[in-house]
């Protein structure tokens, strides 16, 4: 199955002239990252923030050859109440 994805893209690629090795293709999409921040509010709720950084060009230039969107999500925040440890009466 991942032989079958790796040359769908790589095809799709080349059909728009990136010529890339997979290594290369990978190199430059690892510089997107995604960044969660956890804290604790005055609440006592545990708030998670999940938020993807800005693709570099290459990564853009990727993105629209395969029409895909240039970020899987945009920010998350989730909150949730704080349970007790098991085991702590």
């Amino acid at each position: 199955l991942s032989y079958w994805i790796v040359n769908t893209i790589r095809f799709q690629l080349k059909q728009s002239g990136e010529n890339a090795y997979w290594t290369e293709i990978v190199r430059r999409m690892s510089t997107q990252k995604l960044v969660t921040t956890e804290a604790v509010n005055a609440l006592g709720e545990k708030v998670e923030l999940r938020q993807c950084s800005r693709p570099t060009k290459q990564a853009e230039r990727i993105y629209s050859i395969l029409k895909m969107k240039q970020a899987p999500f945009k920010k998350i925040k989730i909150c949730r109440s704080q349970s007790p440890p098991r085991g702590s009466s």
